[in-house]
């Protein structure tokens, strides 16, 4: 009785895996998901997707010189709203690493250029956006403000 019971809980645990990933995707597109209510979401994407999103970052962070002197870097966490049109605003430092670079994170996100929205029944909706930055030592020939693309001069 007890190796039935065994059995019956394993099979009940290893149905409800399979259940789940099968109703996560829509369509084989990883970027949506169905929700309990039936709508389909499609989150945001920056246009050429997550690697040239941090391509963007990369090229046009301006390690700031007293971050530079104290060799300031790791991980820091942001977070902001892709709107309807895709403009990037509220952009917040939710776990940051030096007021210095924070402030120059901040001024990079914001003039980030347009993504596509995310979408509810393909409706396009507001969604707020987590994502981690790693900073490591600076390096020459980067760009300074004023180089930047503004997402409303495309």
């Amino acid at each position: 009785m007890k190796r039935l019971l065994v059995l019956f809980l394993f099979c009940y645990t290893l149905g409800s895996l399979f259940a789940q990933s099968a109703a996560d995707s829509v369509s084989g597109n990883p970027n949506s998901y169905t929700t309990k209510t039936g709508d389909i979401i499609t989150q945001p994407e920056f246009k050429g997707g997550v690697e040239k999103m941090y391509e963007y970052i990369s090229r046009n962070f301006i390690y700031p010189e007293e971050a530079k002197k104290r060799s300031v870097k790791g991980k820091m966490e942001v977070e902001f709203t892709v709107e309807k049109s895709g403009a990037i605003t509220y952009v917040s430092v939710l776990k940051g690493l030096d007021e210095s670079i924070d402030g120059e994170i901040v001024k990079l996100l914001e003039a980030m250029p347009r993504w596509t929205p995310a979408t509810k029944n393909g409706v396009p909706v507001r969604y707020k956006v987590s994502m981690p930055i790693n900073l490591r030592a600076s390096r020459k020939g980067q760009k300074s403000n004023q180089d930047l693309m503004r997402y409303d001069e495309e």
